[in-house]
């Protein structure tokens, strides 16, 4: 299964996103801030990092998960003008909004090939 970073503000969401995956077998860590999230990727490259586009380090955190090519970039978020921001400054990253099922980001992952079955 794929391994996933989740940076998000709201802690319920991101609580709730990590227990819905790691019971579909992903093995999960939450970030509880931005900067825990960059000490975090430098410790290694998830298959896949969440990424909520309204913290203000979005962008940071984004620029350096993609510094592993092999990691899934998603930018989340509930605003449209958000999301499209970080689709154009971002154009490896796939944007999703809010709500969304974690079988359906993993099943994106999945089909970009960056977990083992």
């Amino acid at each position: 299964m794929a391994s996933f970073l989740l940076v998000d503000g709201d802690r319920n969401f991101r609580e709730t996103l990590a227990i819905a995956l790691r019971l579909d077998g992903h093995e999960v860590v939450v970030a509880p801030s931005p900067d825990a999230a960059l000490a975090m990727l430098r410790t290694g490259a998830p298959d896949a990092c969440v990424v909520d586009s309204h913290l203000v380090a979005a962008d940071e955190l984004l620029d350096a998960a993609a510094a592993s090519a092999r990691t899934v970039l998603l930018a989340t978020g509930r605003y449209p003008e958000l999301l499209a921001a970080a689709a154009i400054r971002h154009p490896r990253a796939r944007t999703i909004a809010k709500p969304f099922r974690a079988a359906e980001i993993a099943a994106y992952v999945r089909a970009q090939g960056a977990s083992a079955a």
